[in-house]
């Protein structure tokens, strides 16, 4: 089962006056990572919060975002003069060292403590925490249905492009013998062109050794069995249970080296081609794996 990691959720649940609102948004990374935005007395659950979230994340960078709405009746939040004050006042420090204008004010509301928020002071944020941790947990669920749905779009066309390949590793398999067979027709006629005004005859065995010794340089056997292989695992790691995208990263590594060996040593034209197509179809292999958790 794969699982992308770009994905959506969100989830809301109400306490007293209050909504509780989360939002949850990631994107491809090779590790975990979190990045959050809540009022400021729920910072003290950061690692909480990533502890839920790793229950069903294990690689990506997750946005997740806390929101309360209140009611009519509720005490809104109030700026806090002192730490704009000192925030503008640093602002404008560094913006005369550099000769820039100063940002507008308005987007100083959003750094830390610069609203005065009293209805989520730590102590309340404690109260309120049981309801945000189901939340969170919730909307990582939500997140899940997505990023499984996802997934599976991902691994129905990561089946298509392994079923090509296979096709054009029929093909290929089907034309390697010719490549002997056409170098040595090839061979025998420049020969004959080159010594047929000479008094001088060309000894089979000289014609032998240098197939066999082209044979040796172009057989590709090997790289078709592996390559065989390689789309075997791949197709049973996009089977597997829990989603693999490394191994699958690691695995379309693998698949390019075998096709990009089979173009290079053999020496024909309709091989270069297949070889050429097969390498097309594991780059888009690889652009969907770089998003598989």
């Amino acid at each position: 089962m794969l699982l992308s990691m770009t994905g959506f959720g969100e989830a809301r649940e109400r306490l007293d006056e209050v909504l509780c609102r989360v939002e949850l948004r990631s994107v491809n990374n090779r590790h975990f990572k979190l990045s959050l935005r809540c009022p400021d007395g729920f910072l003290q659950f950061e690692s909480e919060i990533e502890h839920v979230l790793r229950e069903t994340i294990t690689r990506g960078s997750v946005s997740l975002a806390i929101r309360f709405d209140r009611t009519s009746n509720s005490k809104a939040p109030r700026i806090n003069p002192d730490a704009i004050a000192d925030y503008w006042a640093q602002i404008n420090a560094i913006c005369s060292q550099l000769s820039v204008a100063p940002p507008e004010i308005g987007k100083l509301l959003t750094l830390p403590g610069v609203m005065d928020d009293g209805a989520f002071d730590a102590a309340t944020a404690q109260e309120m925490w049981p309801v945000v941790a189901r939340t969170v947990r919730a909307a990582a669920v939500h997140m899940g249905d997505f990023r499984r749905r996802e997934g599976e779009s991902m691994a129905a066309e990561l089946r298509s492009q392994c079923h090509s390949i296979a096709s054009h590793v029929d093909l290929i398999s089907t034309m390697a013998p010719q490549v002997i067979h056409e170098y040595r027709d090839k061979l025998l006629q420049r020969v004959n062109e080159l010594v047929k005004d000479l008094d001088t005859r060309l000894s089979p065995a000289d014609v032998l050794r240098e197939v066999a010794l082209h044979a040796d340089r172009c057989d590709i056997t090997e790289e078709i069995t592996r390559l065989r292989s390689h789309l075997t695992q791949f197709l049973k790691l996009v089977d597997d249970t829990t989603s693999q995208g490394r191994k699958l990263d690691f695995m379309c590594q693998e698949l390019f080296r075998e096709v990009n060996t089979i173009g290079s040593k053999s020496n024909h034209v309709g091989v270069a081609h297949a070889a050429v197509e097969a390498k097309v179809c594991v780059e888009r292999m690889r652009e969907i794996v770089q998003n598989v958790e």
